[in-house]
């Protein structure tokens, strides 16, 4: 309703899975992708890099609804034009539109003060905190998979109590409260399309 009203734009294709985007976007060829992280079926991020791959010129503005350590980084990493948020208002989308479609890169005020004040967690090359270690990581990516304090144990082959400090320090890190948003985290920041070492969860 909000593009409609604006006047100039048209809407060509929706979709809320991910696998269908790439597909659409060869066969529509729309001049910009407004572009979720949270799918219902993969990660935003890894859409974006496929996106990319296939429409070079295409421009991606993700719009989300929260934003985690790392999605910002990783989804300009993926090749996104711009970032806001959903609950921001309709002229700020507006804006970001109109921005990456002259070719400049936006990022929305709140989340670039999301990322002002998280400064001293800064990301590395896979827009990971630096203060997660790489077994953490692994925790992460096994608590997102539904695995239990007992099942991480086993997999890594560690006690219990060392699988629960590693599930708190991860969430601690990340300042995340349950499985649930580390679930989340870890599909928006491309965490998930990661590998795994030495666990078959």
């Amino acid at each position: 309703m909000l593009l409609q009203s604006a006047g100039d734009f048209d809407l060509v294709a929706e979709t809320a899975k991910g696998s269908d985007v790439e597909l659409l976007v060869q066969f529509h060829k729309p001049d910009l992708l407004l572009l979720d992280l949270a799918l219902s079926d993969s990660s935003g991020v890894e859409v974006a890099r496929r996106v990319r791959r296939v429409a070079p010129n295409l421009r991606i503005l993700v719009v989300t609804g929260n934003v985690y350590p790392g999605s910002v980084a990783n989804a300009f990493g993926a090749g996104v034009n711009g970032f806001v948020l959903k609950h921001e208002q309709g002229a700020e989308l507006l804006d970001a539109i109109r921005a990456v479609m002259e070719g400049r890169r936006y990022i929305s005020p709140q989340v670039a003060k999301g990322l002002d004040s998280s400064a001293n967690k800064r990301p590395n090359a896979q827009g990971l905190p630096q203060t997660l270690t790489q077994r953490e990581q692994q925790i992460v990516r096994m608590i997102a998979r539904g695995g239990t304090n007992q099942e991480i144990a086993d997999a890594l082959h560690i006690s219990v109590l060392t699988a629960r400090k590693h599930r708190q320090n991860v969430m601690l890190k990340l300042g995340l409260h349950n499985g649930a948003e580390i679930a989340a985290y870890a599909m928006q920041s491309g965490l998930m399309e990661a590998p795994d070492v030495g666990s078959n969860l």
